[in-house]
């Protein structure tokens, strides 16, 4: 079994030692007295019933119900500690888990598919519950069953105690051999379920998609096969299991029936009490069960192993965008923004820069617009401005400082952005406005939804501020979604706006409200407009055109729309696409 796995398995228990080894020691506890019971059978039979002694069996068996009692006792207590450990690691696991995800920029979300993120906090996390808060306990027990029982087997006839012990070397060997497949096949089936998983999900997103081009067919087939490939693994992976254990029975069994022909023969020759032989095959049993279960344990441990392994490499993955060593505090925001000479290649594009060598500056208060054909890099530059990522060459500032000198949560606390299709969360319209702003009280949610030009809307509904607006917003419109998003930013209050093509998916009625909405979120405030209608940034105090990566003319709307170069041309494109 890996080692680096179990250690960290380990770690997570480490801040509940004493409740770990409060069940520790109720489990050797009632360890102990159960291997007491098989000495009260010798004791029945050699001292009370041999000898017809009656009242010592009374007092024999009043003791034994003090022992079941208190064994009962000791399993109820351990069972809860155990139960609550298993859930509390994997509670742990979960958050920790979730908390490094959110640590990562979104390209590390561009690289790895969101089904298969989810399959590891679930499925994944969920094997180890089961091993911490099961398997763990019966391995002990197991443990503590072979060890104990083994030396009263030895004290009781150590000559019955060798052919006992002669199964354990091919049980030995068969457990490590049977293991390392099970830990194999388990990890490939997590694996395939991550990424039937990842499958599911998109397509679920994506039902509308689905069904316009008729995919549930096949959609379904895909998924299939996946849980199909899931199956049969699962099967070859019962047959090793099923095949060991079934070994170890009849391994265990013989050894059992070549005791009691062994022993019988010699209470008949009378060196071995009847009462001794008793004993001795309940010991026998009794670890002939704990070698069973051992090995059962060892190959759900396996399992185990295998699936969270994955999860510790998730969360031992370093995010790509972190705060530096060197990071200080931002202070008071002017809003200056600033790209010096920069480059940037995306990691899944190499070879091909999205941006070369672009340099600008927007003063404090400033509107400035980013124009361009698609794909010339526009949204790349808010990405950088958000450091989601990194420059290959050249530098970002905001008042003069180097992005990486920033601390990242007071930055981005900084900025705010409205995106062309914005992501509304299910809840209520007042957390989504209040996102931001968790404080918030609700005259301030009511004045930024105000501010938005939403509240006529919000005043509509029965619930007000407190209506639920369903998974991804699909109760509310495009237009509503935006204007949501509008008054976040208003009630987040950002120093830095970016405008990500905020208006090129509405209709003309929605524009005009999300325009005069947005007029709004710009006074006082330097404001970063990404635009493909060309329309919203005749306001604009400057325009940067983008073509290939590179600023390629700068300037207000009539300087450029008289200049006759690229900004020209794509005047005349829209004015093309409008007339037909």
């Amino acid at each position: 079994m890996r080692r680096q796995p179990l250690r960290r398995m380990a770690g997570l228990l480490r801040p509940y030692l004493g409740r770990w080894i409060l069940a520790t020691l109720l489990l050797l506890g009632g360890g102990a007295l159960n291997l007491l019971l098989p000495q009260g059978v010798r004791l029945a039979l050699d001292q009370a019933v041999a000898r017809g002694d009656l009242a010592y069996l009374d007092r024999l068996v009043a003791l034994a119900m003090v022992v079941f009692t208190l064994l009962g006792a000791f399993v109820m207590v351990r069972h809860v500690l155990m139960t609550w450990l298993g859930e509390r690691v994997v509670a742990d696991l979960r958050e920790r888990s979730f908390r490094r995800l959110l640590e990562h920029p979104p390209g590390f979300f561009h690289e790895h598919r969101s089904g298969e993120l989810l399959s590891r906090l679930t499925a994944d996390i969920g094997m180890l519950q089961h091993a911490v808060g099961t398997e763990i306990s019966i391995a002990l027990r197991s443990t503590l069953t072979i060890v104990g029982g083994v030396a009263l087997l030895v004290m009781t006839s150590p000559s019955l105690t060798l052919v006992m012990l002669a199964t354990l070397p091919p049980v030995t060997v068969g457990a490590v051999w049977v293991g390392r497949r099970i830990r194999g096949r388990a990890r490939h089936i997590q694996d395939v379920m991550a990424h039937a998983n990842a499958g599911l999900e998109e397509a679920v997103t994506g039902i509308e998609t689905v069904q316009v081009f008729t995919a549930e067919a096949r959609e379904a087939e895909r998924y299939a096969g996946s849980v199909g490939e899931v199956f049969s693994t699962a099967v070859r992976l019962a047959y090793a299991r099923g095949a060991f254990m079934g070994a170890v029975q009849i391994a265990g069994y013989a050894a059992l029936a070549l005791i009691l022909w062994l022993g019988a023969r010699r209470v008949v020759a009378q060196t071995l009490s009847a009462g001794e032989l008793a004993a001795f095959l309940l010991y026998a049993i009794m670890v002939s069960g704990a070698m069973g279960s051992l090995a059962d344990v060892w190959s759900n441990l396996q399992r185990a192993v295998g699936a969270t392994g994955r999860v510790f490499a998730l969360m031992e993955e370093e995010p790509a965008i972190r705060d530096s060593p060197d990071a200080r505090p931002l202070g008071q925001v002017r809003g200056e923004l600033e790209f010096d000479d920069v480059t940037f290649t995306y990691p899944a594009r190499p070879g091909v820069p999205v941006l070369r060598g672009v340099s600008f500056r927007i003063a404090p208060g400033e509107r400035v617009a980013l124009v361009g054909r698609s794909g010339a890099g526009k949204s790349t530059i808010a990405a950088l401005v958000h450091r989601f990522w990194d420059p290959d060459e050249g530098t970002v500032r905001l008042d003069g400082r180097a992005l990486p000198t920033l601390h990242l949560a007071e930055l981005r606390g900084a900025l705010a952005t409205v995106h062309q299709d914005p992501i509304v969360f299910s809840g209520t319209i007042a957390e989504n406005i209040a996102y931001g702003a968790p404080e918030a009280s609700v005259a301030d949610i009511e004045r930024a939804a105000s501010d938005a030009l939403i509240s006529d809307f919000i005043a509509s509904l029965p619930d007000g501020l407190a209506t639920e607006v369903g998974e991804r917003g699909v109760r509310v419109s495009g237009g509503q979604r935006q204007r949501i998003a509008i008054a976040r930013a208003l009630l987040a209050d950002p120093r830095l706006l970016i405008l990500d093509e905020a208006t090129s998916h509405l209709d003309t009625t929605n524009e005009a409200l999300v325009h005069a909405a947005l007029l709004r979120l710009m006074e006082g405030r330097t404001t970063l407009i990404i635009a493909h209608r060309l329309s919203t940034v005749r306001n604009a105090d400057r325009i940067l055109v983008l073509e290939h990566g590179a600023i390629v003319e700068v300037g207000d709307h009539e300087t450029l729309a008289a200049r006759g170069g690229i900004y020209t041309e794509l005047l005349s494109d829209q004015a093309t696409l409008l007339e037909t």
